[in-house]
């Protein structure tokens, strides 16, 4: 699969507006205009679509890494964040854009960067679905934020 942004309709957020740990809750706008990196982790078979920030800050945190910098221009301190990514089945909640909307930069640098974005992502989630097994996201600064917590059926699956 090759590096490929998306929208997530704004019908998304009103169909799951009961999903917590949500980056702009509320807001079913600015949640549908925000840009999504798809990402398929084939061990899961699930399509995880990563959002991209305008300032996500230091991808590696002291309790581990949140996320993957695209510095554009502009802005400087951008990345995608793995804190928040979600899982969208339903394919009548993805829109494509007819052109790409984001810096060339930040696009190649993606592409470039594609097959570290998903390794780093798939650690992410192992390490996600390990506290969530030994229920101890609460207790996990690296996990206590993710809105994967609103999958966690579909992620005990083993």
């Amino acid at each position: 699969m090759c590096a490929t942004c998306y929208f997530i309709k704004e019908q998304y957020f009103i169909d799951h507006s009961d999903y917590q740990k949500m980056l702009d809750p509320g807001n079913t706008k600015k949640q549908s205009s925000r840009s999504y990196l798809c990402i398929k982790i084939c061990s899961d078979g699930k399509d995880f679509y990563i959002p991209l920030r305008n300032n996500l800050g230091n991808e590696i945190r002291p309790y581990g890494r949140i996320g993957h910098a695209l510095p554009s221009q502009k802005r400087e301190n951008a990345g995608i964040d793995y804190r928040y990514a979600l899982i969208v089945d339903e394919k009548e909640y993805i829109e494509k854009p007819e052109f790409q909307k984001l810096p060339k930069t930040q696009m190649k640098k993606i592409i470039s960067d594609y097959e570290i974005i998903k390794k780093e992502f798939s650690q992410y989630l192992n390490g996600f679905k390990k506290m969530l097994r030994k229920n101890r996201i609460s207790r996990s600064p690296l996990y206590r934020e993710s809105s994967l917590i609103n999958f966690k059926d579909q992620l005990l699956i083993r």
